[in-house]
């Protein structure tokens, strides 16, 4: 049996990553790095489909497209969220549409670039992307191929190498609106149809609620980002906060559908029922309090968070800790993502102002380790980036970076430095990129004191993030840290001072 609409992703979104959700950051690393066996075993599972090829739990974008499909009069019948590799079970001649949600189909994002730049090899998400689109069924019934997801915007920008995949049509932004509209133009043969397609903002009440399992139990709080970071994506969409019976009825799908944690999505979870990026403390509380109390829920976290909002509102943090019962042997810590980006105020005054607020620039760096200890106190792991190369970045604010990281040392966190790399949609998309050539000694130090924090604390929140896998991740992950940690501390340290780097 084949299904007219098939919605599916590559094989690094196909997975529950055993239940720890930042093991997919782990689909940024390149091919080579991690030989394959070792790769999926370990990182990225399978993850479960039935007889027919459908996931069980799936990308949450994936999800919300399904249900706008199925809101605007689509039958279940005719659509599918499949396994990738089981599309032979989905794809026939009766399919007509197979859409693919990506994050970074050519392998260019800002967190695959670096590491490739750094290591060398492919994007891994760029090499499933076309195995997926090489898959039999589709060359056999050549089906029109439709792209969205997060990296759309790669082949907005490269257009020669959407006709070398073979993509059709490109939807860039929201989809939930846009998509149902295009793929009845497809059915209903009303061409021509543009090839890049900018998807409509969607107002809240066209949102419709998932009828799926997402992976990890992903459910969506809030949409976009009103700090407006002139290399971020996310800033250029109207910001909305999901009303709290949908959310509650998301969770309760990914109960039914065998989840046990729910992960709370947002660019900033603080920002929940906010005004003018100001925390609104009761219904962020209230947010977390009624998810956590819903029958068949063992555990919550969030997704993101901004360090500026949990230091304007410190009680909502350590509210949100106690609700979560975290510090206690049943939940010892949970890890929101967080954005550093830089110690320099006057990077963060040029580039991102409001990433601040309502603290001044000149105040970032007291507010990035208040933040920090704060979190830490409340037994919530910081697991943050920043980034090297803004446009304007000298020698003392390279320092200035290295500086705070430094005194981040006490708290429990994981710092991952990234090259900066221009994204299409956002206002510094003309800006030059930074390539390893052109990392001075000052980077080089400054990625040296990151992996070192690290690499310190890595055994610690593995004990802990790790402690409910299974007996095989666990032996596995314990072995490399073991046996791992001071080789690559040393084989950084090397690196670093060959490229003229001061370690101490």
């Amino acid at each position: 049996m084949g299904y007219k609409i098939v919605l599916t992703s590559d094989r690094t979104m196909a997975s529950d990553y055993h239940g720890n959700m930042f093991f997919g950051f782990s689909a940024c690393l390149p091919q080579g790095v991690l030989p394959d066996w070792f790769y999926y075993s370990v990182f990225c599972p399978s993850g479960s489909a039935d007889r027919e090829g459908r996931l069980i739990h799936a990308n949450y974008g994936m999800r919300k497209i399904e249900a706008a499909l199925l809101a605007k009069g689509f039958n279940r019948s005719e659509v599918i969220v499949a396994h990738p590799d089981h599309l032979n079970r989905a794809i026939s001649d009766e399919t007509k549409i197979v859409s693919i949600s990506s994050n970074d189909p050519l392998g260019i994002g800002p967190a695959t670039s670096t590491f490739v730049q750094l290591w060398g090899g492919e994007g891994r998400m760029a090499v499933k992307l076309r195995e997926l689109l090489n898959k039999p069924s589709i060359k056999k019934f050549k089906p029109t191929i439709i792209l969205g997801g997060p990296g759309a915007w790669q082949l907005k920008v490269h257009p020669e190498k959407r006709k070398k995949l073979g993509v059709d049509f490109v939807v860039v932004g929201e989809g939930e609106v846009t998509a149902p509209k295009l793929f009845k133009k497809i059915l209903d043969g009303q061409f021509p149809i543009p090839e890049v397609i900018e998807g409509e903002i969607v107002r809240d009440k066209d949102i419709a609620d998932i009828v799926g399992g997402s992976i990890c139990g992903i459910v969506e709080v809030t949409r976009g980002c009103s700090r407006n970071c002139a290399f971020c994506i996310p800033s250029l969409k109207k910001v909305r906060s999901r009303p709290l019976n949908h959310i509650l009825a998301e969770v309760q799908t990914n109960i039914e559908s065998g989840n046990r944690g729910v992960i709370l999505h947002g660019e900033d979870v603080f920002q929940y029922k906010s005004k003018n990026l100001r925390v609104n403390h009761k219904a962020v509380v209230e947010l977390f309090n009624r998810v956590y109390h819903i029958s068949g829920v063992k555990w919550v976290t969030a997704s993101h968070a901004s360090l500026s909002s949990a230091m304007s509102s410190p009680e909502t943090v350590k509210k949100i800790s106690k609700v979560l019962e975290l510090g206690t042997d049943k939940h010892p810590t949970k890890a929101f993502q967080v954005g550093i980006e830089t110690g320099s105020p006057k990077l963060i005054h040029k580039h991102m102002r409001g990433k601040v607020y309502p603290f001044k620039s000149k105040e970032w760096p007291d507010v990035v380790r208040g933040a920090f200890k704060l979190l830490h106190e409340n037994h919530i792991v910081s697991c943050s980036t920043i980034i090297m190369g803004l446009p304007g970045e000298d020698q003392h604010d390279i320092q200035q970076t290295i500086d705070l990281m430094k005194t981040l040392k006490p708290y429990q966190s994981i710092i991952v430095p990234l090259l900066f790399t221009p994204m299409e949609t956002t206002r510094l998309e003309y800006a030059k990129p930074l390539l390893k050539k052109d990392l001075s000694p000052k980077h080089h130090e400054l990625i040296s004191v990151c992996w070192d924090h690290n690499l310190d604390w890595f055994p610690a929140l593995w004990a802990n993030y790790g402690r409910d896998n299974s007996l095989f991740v666990k032996t596995v992950i314990g072995l490399l840290l073991k046996l791992g940690t001071e080789p690559l501390r040393k084989k950084v340290h090397r690196n670093a001072m060959k490229h003229g780097a001061n370690i101490r």
